[in-house]
């Protein structure tokens, strides 16, 4: 499923600012590769994966955003990701995928991961990035008792989980890939201290676990 067909992503846009996860992302992505970005919204990021010389393929759900993505894409796959049985490429096909905010959206992230990775070349990469429930400010709010829900950020409101760094790594693990990197956007990118408790996403970058 991409949740992003919510009409509360409309506040989500491509952010170029060298500490932003999407500009982190395009980094760690490169260039001239076979890109599958998940929940690819209305192609944001996959317009800069193709300026980058990348071949791109998109899922979303929204048809609108998806007829939007389209001009920015090689392909898009119109599906929503809770239903999704098989893509039409081979095995090991892509040399990356992307999770760009979408695993807290669904109802069983780890299977959605684990349908996919078989189309991820041995030596590519998945690069994921998430909301961080682990915030100093949510910690205070949960001391004293207050978890409300709002229109984005990290308690949006269509979030379906909620991770920390440490079981956003358990459940990558957990559905066969290996954590080779972690980084943070935002402030937490300038300063580097207390990582977990200033910023606002964490990005991780695997591969295919060889041993599973």
């Amino acid at each position: 499923m991409s949740a992003k067909k919510d009409s509360a992503f409309e506040v989500y846009q491509y952010c170029g600012d060298p500490h932003s996860a999407h500009a982190k992302i395009i980094k760690y992505v490169g260039s001239r590769k076979k890109v599958l970005d998940v929940g690819c919204n209305k192609g944001y990021l996959c317009k800069e994966f193709k300026s980058n010389g990348c071949f791109t393929v998109g899922i979303e759900a929204d048809a609108e955003s998806a007829n939007l993505a389209r001009k920015f894409c090689d392909n898009i796959i119109v599906e929503d990701l809770e239903q999704l049985k098989a893509l039409p490429y081979p095995d090991k096909y892509f040399d990356v995928m992307v999770f760009a905010d979408i695993l807290e959206h669904l109802k069983d992230p780890a299977l959605c991961l684990m349908q996919l990775k078989r189309y991820l070349n041995p030596e590519g990469l998945i690069i994921v990035s998430l909301p961080n429930i682990a915030r100093l400010d949510i910690r205070l709010n949960l001391l004293f008792g207050k978890f409300t829900y709002q229109d984005s950020g990290i308690l949006d409101k269509t979030h379906l989980r909620f991770f920390t760094l440490s079981s956003a790594k358990r459940i990558l693990e957990s559905s066969g890939f290996k954590v080779v990197g972690i980084d943070y956007p935002g402030l937490a990118s300038k300063i580097r201290i207390f990582p977990t408790l200033i910023s606002f996403q964490f990005i991780i970058i695997a591969k295919l676990d060889q041993h599973i």
